[in-house]
């Protein structure tokens, strides 16, 4: 190998490098770009579904107890 040669092989590795580099980059912004895109997606629907739902709307009411106001979590005393 001449050094004309070694010089145009250096050559020719480094601007792959540089345009794999380049399209990588390029790639990586599209995601990004995608992945910021299916985010606010995802918060609309979220905060929508939140919004249907309303304030009045829950499982127990604000009086409401799953065990009721007599129970005991030890059960009854015997003293």
């Amino acid at each position: 190998m001449t050094i004309r040669e070694g010089v145009n092989e250096m050559r020719y590795i480094m601007t792959n490098t540089t345009l794999n580099l380049y399209r990588r980059g390029l790639q990586e912004v599209e995601e990004v770009e995608r992945l910021e895109v299916t985010l606010a997606e995802d918060e609309i629907a979220y905060c929508g579904s939140v919004g249907d739902a309303g304030p009045s709307t829950s499982i127990l009411g604000p009086s409401s107890s799953i065990l009721g106001s007599s129970a005991s979590v030890l059960g009854p005393s015997t003293s």
